[in-house]
């Protein structure tokens, strides 16, 4: 399954319940509808496909997770998706943060 940017192109692919890069980096795992760093930070939300920033998310830590190995790349795809906006921001990039900082740590401290 891929993971789809807010502008309806692929940015990911998810297996099991990781979240991977187009290249086959892992970046973070789905957690029930919350999406969190291997170091447990909270970075968003898991909504049709899409990591976003919502209102209604409620920011929490969790244990950090060992990170999974790489995985072959994803193959190729196209924009095929239909873009809609629903209003939220799109949260992939957050997941390549490193260093724990940020608004959904403290947010969620």
């Amino acid at each position: 399954m891929y993971v789809y940017s807010t502008d309806g192109e692929p940015v990911g692919f998810v297996f099991e319940t990781t979240i991977y890069d187009m290249t086959g980096e892992p970046l973070g795992r789905i957690v029930g509808c919350r999406v969190h760093r291997f170091d447990g930070t909270y970075v968003g939300e898991w909504f049709r496909d899409m990591v976003v920033r919502r209102p209604q998310g409620r920011p929490r830590l969790i244990p950090p997770a060992p990170v999974p190995p790489r995985r072959p790349p994803a193959a190729s795809s196209y924009n095929l998706r239909a873009v809609v906006q629903y209003g939220y921001t799109d949260a992939f990039q957050d997941l390549r943060e490193t260093g724990g900082a940020g608004f959904y740590r403290e947010a969620a401290e």
